[in-house]
């Protein structure tokens, strides 16, 4: 097909093409790291009533979200691939990597620009990981879908 060589839409085709199903699990994964990270953010915000020192701003929260992206790629690519626990048994290829790296940074990015839009107006953290952990099941939920697809 003409645009195999961007979206999978074949079994065959996942890990080489630009996007497949598990980009989706990219943009969770992004979601899920930043939401995890973002916590040293906001334990000492709301120990402090939102006025005091933060230990980690929420910039260094999203180069953690991206430098866990490369890695996981080194991870994925090289020992699961090693001991034959990658899907299909094929390495990504540079675009799919590439790809996948950016769409981590994505959910990272989002979360980001959440945390921002949240803790402007509203210094309590509830709110901002409720949203969320919404959020990231309704893409899991999308990318199970997706999965479903590209597997019939």
């Amino acid at each position: 097909m003409l645009f195999n060589w961007l979206i999978a839409l074949d079994v065959s085709e996942v890990g080489i093409s630009w996007f497949d199903f598990f980009s989706v699990g990219h943009i969770c994964m992004g979601i899920g790291i930043f939401l995890i990270f973002s916590l040293f953010y906001t334990i000492p915000m709301s120990k402090s009533n939102g006025t005091g020192q933060v230990k980690l701003p929420l910039w260094a929260v999203f180069l953690i979200t991206v430098g866990f992206a490369i890695l996981w790629e080194f991870i994925e690519n090289i020992l699961l691939y090693h001991f034959g626990l990658k899907f299909e048994g094929r390495r990504d290829s540079v675009a799919n990597i590439i790809t996948d790296i950016i769409l981590v940074g994505i959910g990272g990015l989002g979360m980001w620009i959440l945390a921002h839009l949240i803790f402007k107006y509203n210094k309590k953290v509830w709110p901002y990981y409720v949203i969320g952990i919404i959020g990231l099941a309704l893409w899991i939920g999308v990318f199970l879908i997706l999965r479903y697809f590209t597997l019939i």
